[in-house]
């Protein structure tokens, strides 16, 4: 199988070198808006010697394209003709960008689309009470490191290095969320994917002396109740935890695998 990536940040990075320690695949093509971090990656890989390609070439010689960008991305990518047409096959890392771009989603019907469960247990028993349930919350904690930056941090001038003590500060719905918090919240959005529940709150906590990242999912509905809690260890990008890399890695493995398990 053919792949190309989008993104060659920490999690393009690992993926890439998963790809390439395995014989089942072949990585042709790579994409980074900064080419340097594509031609490092390059550098890393031992049987595998990928050409840095355009979003249109990499997706047009790509049996498998791995999205591992930004939300921003994933429009792009979803416009390209040669997804749908050609019957390929996407793994989307970036899940909030879909939320903005559900009518381009629906209109795929060719192509396979994997979105791996990424920082959060629990999706599976979530989406089998898909249509039942009546109240869905997300409560995400995370190292003030983590939310540095982000735009809902930044327009409310929150002086994230002076917390002494855990703060809310956010709480509100998925698009708010996923707008203020676009690299922190994608299990927001692939909860709503994963739930087809529009009425999602969310909630985020800074904590200063957590190294965690930690998900707490409350879900009821006339099925009984559903409480996932998720305490991941920070990859390399603190943004980012590390059970998001696996995740993938499990859905690479398992593309050809004839025993399915979970729904």
């Amino acid at each position: 199988m053919k792949v190309g990536v989008i993104g060659c940040g920490f999690i393009g990075n690992e993926l890439s070198v998963f790809i390439d320690r395995n014989k089942e695949f072949k990585l042709i093509g790579l994409n980074d808006i900064d080419k340097d971090k594509s031609d490092f990656l390059i550098k890393k890989l031992k049987n595998n010697n990928p050409k840095f390609m355009s979003y249109n070439e990499l997706i047009k010689k790509s049996d498998l394209i791995i999205e591992s960008a930004s939300k921003d991305a994933v429009e792009e990518i979803l416009k390209n003709k040669n997804l749908d047409e050609n019957h390929k096959y996407l793994l989307i890392m970036s899940t909030g960008g879909l939320i903005d771009n559900l009518d381009l989603l629906k209109q795929i019907k060719n192509c396979i689309i994997h979105l791996p469960s990424g920082a959060i247990a629990g999706l599976d028993a979530i989406k089998a009470a898909s249509g039942r349930i009546k109240y869905l919350e997300l409560t995400t904690t995370k190292p003030i490191k983590a939310l540095e930056n982000s735009p809902y941090v930044t327009k409310n001038k929150i002086n994230l290095k002076r917390l002494k003590t855990q703060k809310f500060i956010f709480q509100g719905n998925l698009k708010d969320a996923i707008e203020g918090f676009p690299q922190n919240i994608n299990v927001a959005a692939t909860l709503f994917l994963a739930s087809k529940f529009d009425d999602i709150k969310v909630s985020i906590i800074a904590d200063p002396f957590t190294k965690l990242n930690r998900h707490e999912i409350i879900c009821q509905g006339d099925f009984g109740r559903i409480m996932a809690i998720t305490e991941n260890m920070p990859s390399k990008n603190p943004k980012t935890s590390y059970l998001a890399v696996l995740s993938a890695i499990n859905i690479l493995k398992n593309l050809k695998s004839n025993v399915k398990i979970g729904n």
